[in-house]
């Protein structure tokens, strides 16, 4: 049964799905069920001057109306201490707004009816007066605004420094400084499936059961304890079939705590499916930062330094990621290249909008497009090829495991580059997309009058962040083995692989393995799946557990571990034989204290239509070094769903808002999603160059990668089509011909 690491085995997560069974949040029913319909605000920025519920609460089918004066004053933490800072615990949202709203959609009272469409008439009924305060609704005015908290006396939820080497004398030795402001726009991960939560109480027990957890559910368990004031073991975090997540599924927002609260307070059921409208004022939004680049280099194009002024949006709150909209930025900003120096400040501030969280490839993908734009620029300056220039400059493999590491008062101490060949995977790209012939292409169809461009970007992913996972192996008398993970399935196939892991480990059949991570009770302790950690962290906590188990087989068995068997409901060695159950159960921590970068890039060919504005992505490959690959297939679809991700930021979505903070994107007639006659099909490079030694899989994330470079790839390719500088996103048609009218003029 060896080699089933590295094979394409198909996803058994795939039949309900495809067969229409599995089950959603939305599905789930309980008998005795009530319904949650949240009233929320509708401006932006304002102070409660009253609430009158009276009305709401005699409607038919009402069973309860909330405000904050019927909840304790808690609010949503911080979920890992390495985000966490006292500026940013300043900025915490409460459950039900307290004497001010902060954002349209920010909830103010909860309505609990027996059906869903008795309790949302019932909260039209809810009357809030509401006294409007002047809205602070663009980063670059944040600063300098009036406190959007009163008691924190600022706007500012902290500075993130970083300084590697003397930046002043490598900018005084350049022959070349390039310089310009960069603008990554606000937009989400709108998953198919909207939030959705059940809570019950068992009469018996009296232990608390949430179903609708996703992404970190022990995370969730944790900040509910502490909000509720119970013991986290009287609390049941499960996860059903999860309509996507990418990030802003399954962190702890204010519909958790309400719909537990309301069932521990009623002692029935209770239960709350988000909307599509809610969906977009109410979900995690992401992206919004802006950047002043500055690149030194010499006349060759020779990267020596940059300094880069990063501004970072939050919303109305700092959410449960606590300060990563700043803190990442800053850990990526150098990307893949050998700089002698640098200097980094990245500023998170608070706006009247949604409050910001992480979307696939948080805080990578927004710099690779400033980074990876200016070195475009820096091309074109030197005249330079756009791959050559990035060749040339890329951390060489000799110099691996490489450091950066950070002068004194830097956020952090250093980043460590563990492993990989660079130079040799930039080719890998190159050669799989045609580079040269494409070059030659391009110059034909321009003579022939097309709009058409080449863009390249290339990218370093942080991911694989621990502190650690825990898993447990356990065989029952079919012969069959249960993987007990405190990961989640979010679509991208951790079942499929942690079951190879473990049947490769144990030389079975895949077939024979079945993973649980559904439910909080069978792990103690686990932080969930986020930063591409899945694989690298879970997946050799799995491992570990199956060899734990082969060896506590050869222990009673009296024989070397690798001449153990499993099969049938038996273990055997050496002629010896005893029924597995006998055996007990493998069980494993695996610690990574430090994170893992990864290297990919992406290369896009677009054409431009000059009179309407579109533009068309012909081709895109994606590239990523993933250490080894478990599964190569399931690889390649999350590389390539991150990359259609990707082409939809770059060319689509936004999440628009006027001057009074009003959202101006709430339906897919405002928020446009690319179609499949939007994407083209997506060409992927698995690259497995130098897997670290850090872990025994040699496993790097794959679940971002994609999406990285992606905005980086498609803009670049838009510049090099119309000859024109290219320093925002998305590239709607209406933003390409409000570019070319400036070109024009």
């Amino acid at each position: 049964m060896t080699g089933i690491i590295g094979g394409d085995v198909h996803r058994d997560a795939n039949a309900p799905l495809l067969a229409g069974t599995a089950q959603y949040a939305a599905d789930l029913r309980r008998d005795g069920e009530v319904h949650v319909r949240l009233v929320r605000s509708p401006v932006a920025h304002a102070r409660i001057t009253g609430i009158d519920v009276s009305e709401a609460a005699a409607h038919p089918g009402v069973v309860a109306v909330l405000t904050a004066d019927d909840l304790p004053d808690v609010r949503i933490p911080i979920r890992l201490p390495l985000f966490e800072t006292p500026e940013a615990n300043r900025f915490l949202q409460p459950p039900l707004a307290r004497e001010v709203v902060r954002y349209v959609g920010e909830p103010i009272a909860a309505v609990v009816a027996t059906d869903p469409y008795l309790a949302e008439d019932a909260a039209e009924l809810v009357d809030i007066d509401l006294d409007e305060l002047p809205p602070v609704t663009g980063i670059a005015d944040a600063e300098a605004a009036e406190p959007i908290h009163p008691a924190a006396g600022t706007n500012v939820v902290g500075t993130v420094p970083l300084r590697h080497g003397d930046v002043d004398a490598a900018f005084a030795a350049a022959d070349i400084v390039v310089r310009e402001r960069f603008r990554m726009h606000r937009h989400t991960a709108v998953p198919m499936e909207t939030r959705g939560l059940l809570a019950e109480v068992d009469e018996i027990t009296d232990r608390l059961t949430l179903w609708g957890g996703a992404k970190v559910k022990h995370s969730v368990r944790q900040a509910l304890a502490g909000m509720l004031g119970i013991d986290a073991e009287r609390i049941r975090v499960a996860e059903v079939n999860v309509g996507g997540g990418f990030g802003v599924r399954g962190e702890t927002y204010p519909e958790d705590f309400l719909v537990a609260f309301l069932a521990l307070r009623l002692r029935r059921p209770v239960k709350w499916v988000e909307d599509r409208a809610e969906h977009f004022v109410a979900t995690n939004h992401a992206r919004e930062q802006e950047h002043e680049l500055e690149i030194a280099a010499t006349a060759d194009g020779r990267l020596l330094a940059f300094r880069d002024r990063a501004v970072a949006d939050h919303g109305g709150y700092v959410r449960s990621q606590g300060i990563l909209p700043e803190l990442l930025p800053a850990q990526q900003i150098a990307g893949p290249y050998r700089w002698e120096a640098f200097a980094v400040e990245a500023t998170g501030v608070i706006t009247n909008r949604t409050p910001v969280g992480t979307y696939r490839g948080p805080g990578m993908t927004e710099v690779t497009f400033v980074r990876e734009r200016l070195l475009d620029m820096l091309a074109a300056r030197v005249g330079a090829d756009p791959a050559e220039l990035r060749r040339r400059n890329l951390i060489p493999p000799e110099a691996m495991p490489f450091t950066f590491a950070m002068d004194e008062g830097s956020a952090v101490p250093g980043l460590t580059y563990e492993s990989g060949d660079y130079p040799a995977a930039l080719d890998a790209l190159l050669d799989a997309a045609g580079y040269d012939g494409l070059r030659r292409e391009v110059a034909e169809r321009r003579a022939g009058g097309e709009c058409a461009g080449i863009g390249l970007a290339a990218y370093i992913e942080i991911g694989a962040i621990g502190p650690f996972e825990e898993a447990r192996v356990v065989p029952d008398r079919a012969g069959g083995f249960t993987v007990h993970v405190a990961t989640g399935s979010l679509g991208q196939g951790a079942e499929t692989v942690f079951a190879q892991i473990v049947a490769d480990a144990l030389r079975v059949r895949v077939e024979d393995v079945r993973v649980d991570f559904s439910d909080t009770d069978e792990i103690p302790m686990g932080f969930g799946a986020f930063a591409s950690r899945s694989t690298p962290i879970a997946g050799n906590a799995a491992l570990l557990a199956a060899r734990d188990l082969r060896a506590k087989a050869a222990e009673a068995l009296g024989a070397d571990p690798d001449d153990v068997e499993f099969g049938a409901g038996l273990v055997r060695a050496g002629g010896a034989s005893l029924p597995v159950g006998k055996v007990g159960e493998g069980r494993a921590r695996f610690d990574k204290p430090h994170p893992t970068f990864s290297f990919g890039g992406a290369l896009s060919l677009v054409t431009v239509d000059r009179a309407t504005g579109r533009v068309r992505v012909q081709r895109h490959v994606v590239m990523h070094d993933v250490g080894r690959a478990v599964n190569p297939a399931l690889v390649r679809g999350q590389l390539a769903g991150a990359a259609s991700q990707g082409i939809g930021g770059a060319l689509l979505e936004e999440l628009l808002y006027d001057a009074q903070g009003q959202p101006l994107s709430t339906t897919f007639g405002d928020y446009r999603m690319p179609t499949a006659s939007e994407l083209p099909e997506i060409e992927v490079v698995v690259v497995e160059h130098r897997p670290p030694e850090s872990n025994p899989l040699g496993a790097k994330g794959a679940g971002e990668a994609g999406m990285v470079a992606t905005p980086a790839a498609v803009a670049n390719a838009v510049a090099d089509a119309l000859g024109l500088e290219v320093t925002r996103l998305p590239l709607t048609p209406d933003r390409v011909r409000s570019l070319l009218r400036d070109a024009g003029r």
